[in-house]
């Protein structure tokens, strides 16, 4: 275009350009790496859902009020309670865990295993014989 100076535009280009490429070393900040794996600020979490285990006269009703407990390899528990569509989300940390699904009467479950990563951990609660 005539008129136009494309130096002026370069002008402009070429710090962007600069400020993205340096911008980070391919990490987020907030996500630092302990030991080689991603750890967000607030640690890592397990969330799901809980429901209960599957019928042929009501399928699979999400289970409220259902406490999940995660405790650490360090002894150290949080717990979070479902909510009204039996979803929970509870803290944790690099670790072998054990997470536990109980309500009252309902049958409890527990799922033990390495928590190195956020996870997803569905239970299937059975209710008790009356």
């Amino acid at each position: 275009m005539p008129g136009r100076n494309p130096f002026t535009a370069s002008l402009v280009a070429v710090p962007l350009a600069l400020m993205v490429l340096t911008g980070c070393d391919g990490r987020s900040p907030a996500s630092p790496s302990r030991d080689g794996l991603v750890v967000s600020e607030s640690g890592l979490t397990v969330s799901g859902y809980v429901y209960q285990a599957p019928a042929p006269d009501s399928g699979e009703p999400p289970i409220a009020d259902a406490l999940i407990t995660l405790r650490d390899a360090a002894g150290t528990e949080s717990t979070a309670v479902s909510d009204r569509r039996g979803f929970y989300r509870v803290r944790g940390t690099a670790s072998e865990v054990v997470v536990r699904a109980a309500k009252e009467g309902y049958r409890t479950r527990e799922s033990r295993f390495d928590l190195t990563e956020s996870t997803v951990l569905n239970f299937s609660l059975t209710p008790l014989l009356p």
